[in-house]
């Protein structure tokens, strides 16, 4: 054994070490190393390959050592469904969890964009050499179906739903390394490779002014993991002030972000668990409206007070803001609102047949040297900014009836029922250590379901979220709870009466 173990350690040694004494320090050398890695570490990745799944599905990292630089999710994805291919081929044993209501609206969105692709002269994928582009949104699609099945291929034992819960969200949190970059000296920066900048720091980074993306967002799976594992009655009922702490702090953080979308959906996210749970019939109602009332009146004196992504945020309340602020939101909203009104005229002629995801070279080139930009600032045609060229409508009906048309429509409506369905039966009827996350997962169906198609969507990534809430919820349920079963008892058959007591029996007592 000894003797294997040194072997397993030189040989691999020997090789990285021999491989970067004849080869520069590239992004090939890299990539040669870490396919090496990878070669070394599979067994472990085929053993627990599940919980690297879910733990790779929350992370944001990158693979910046493949082509085209996909999401580290995709990868973990890919590679858990086809292990659990082969395993399923293998073993009688391991089995899919059946779910028709959800199996078919996403096979049927796979077909649907796979037929759109194929009319409209394939995927483009211009980091395989490819003239046109937009492959990738093709890509994103495709995967977020297969998440679902990867997700569905074993179930989530009970006794380690929690760790789950943990492992499905707080990986997230590494996204703040992104909003890190300038402060990393190097060699350490390096680690940006995994999780780039969101934004170009030219100016520095001035907090309460910049906007950091990716701090808002990593900080904001706190609160939502405090929801979706202890409750909202476990978080604002004070038995636990630290989790309370917790999670005001940490949405404090999101503010730091500036989106509005962010918090009106939080809030949304809050109403609904509050009424699910209950807590609209305790005496929590109160306590919460008068704190609620008084945070109001404090807000609405210091609000033009606030940083400035602090009042980003929360500027859709009619409450006294900066004027610098409204002009900013409402530059923002506009130039949603007019790619809105620019497209919305172009969608009867892509009802049959959608355009899909592809750009034509001529375009993916206008777009790569900013000629586009020269448009959108000399107020030409809204529909042809870049954004609105490479699909980025910033809308879920729009992303779904130009690229796919009423096909895609229906696709969507379809998901979005079949989701709701499982969702809302497992909340209803699963079992009840599971009925707090089972209540976020619901709750944040609707909210997702809300914001789509009103405020921010894009069929390419939403279908994989519908995908990925099912899935999971599927996995920690062992699949689609139904109301228990009753006795059936006929009125019209009546119990047969006692027998009376024989004189020598003895009278029963």
């Amino acid at each position: 054994m000894r003797m294997l173990i040194t072997y397993a350690i030189c040989i691999p040694v020997a090789m990285v070490v021999g491989y970067m004494l004849t080869n520069p320090l590239d992004f090939g050398t890299l990539g040669f190393l870490g396919l090496i890695t990878a070669v070394l570490i599979s067994p472990v990745f085929i053993r627990w390959h599940y919980p690297i799944l879910v733990f790779g599905i929350a992370c944001p990292m990158i693979c910046f050592f493949l082509v085209g630089k996909p999401p580290f999710s995709q990868v973990v994805i890919i590679l858990s469904l086809m292990i659990a291919i082969v395993e399923r081929a293998m073993s009688s044993e391991k089995r899919f969890t059946s779910v028709p209501v959800m199996t078919w609206p996403l096979l049927y969105i796979a077909f649907m964009a796979y037929v759109t692709t194929e009319l409209n002269g394939g995927i483009g994928l211009h980091s395989m050499g490819g003239d046109s582009g937009g492959g990738r949104k093709y890509i994103t699609l495709f995967v977020g179906v297969a998440t679902y099945f990867a997700l569905t291929s074993q179930t989530i034992p009970r006794n380690r739903w929690k760790f789950y819960v943990a492992l499905s969200m707080l990986p997230a949190g590494l996204g703040i390394i992104s909003d890190f970059f300038p402060y990393l000296p190097s060699p350490l920066n390096t680690i940006n490779l995994l999780f780039p900048p969101t934004m170009v720091y030219d100016t520095g980074v001035q907090v309460g002014t910049t906007r950091l993306s990716s701090l808002s967002f990593a900080v904001g799976i706190v609160p939502i993991y405090l929801l979706a594992r202890y409750g909202m009655r476990e978080v604002f009922s004070g038995a636990h002030p630290v989790r309370l702490l917790l999670f005001l702090a940490t949405f404090a953080l999101t503010f730091l972000g500036g989106y509005r979308n962010v918090f009106g959906g939080f809030l949304l996210l809050l109403a609904l668990i509050f009424f699910m749970e209950g807590m609209h019939r305790t005496r929590l109602l109160p306590a919460l409206v008068l704190t609620g009332a008084m945070a109001l009146s404090v807000l609405a004196i210091f609000s033009n007070q606030l940083p400035f992504t602090f009042q980003r945020a929360m500027c859709f309340l009619p409450l006294k803001w900066d004027q610098a602020v409204l002009d900013d939101a409402y530059a923002s909203s506009e130039w949603r609102y007019n790619i809105w009104r620019a497209t919305w005229p172009k969608v009867p002629q892509y009802l049959l047949l959608g355009k899909g995801y592809s750009i034509s070279k001529e375009d993916y080139d206008m777009i790569g040297g900013g000629t586009f930009s020269l448009l959108q600032a000399s107020h030409i045609d809204a529909a042809e900014e870049s954004l609105a060229i490479s699909g980025d409508y910033h809308s879920g009906p729009l992303s779904t009836l130009i690229p796919f048309g009423l096909w895609g429509g229906i696709g969507i409506i379809w998901l979005m029922g079949a989701t709701t369905f499982v969702l809302y039966r497992n909340y209803k009827y699963g079992d009840a250590e599971l009925r707090v996350f089972n209540i976020y997962l619901f709750a944040s169906c609707i909210k997702s379901i809300f914001a789509f198609l009103f405020i921010f969507g894009g069929f390419n990534n939403d279908v994989g979220g519908f995908a990925s809430m099912a899935g999971f919820s599927i996995a920690m349920n062992h699949g689609v709870m139904g109301r228990p079963a009753q006795a059936r008892v006929n009125p019209l058959i009546k119990p047969r009466p006692e027998p009376m007591p024989i004189a020598n029996d003895p009278i029963p007592i």
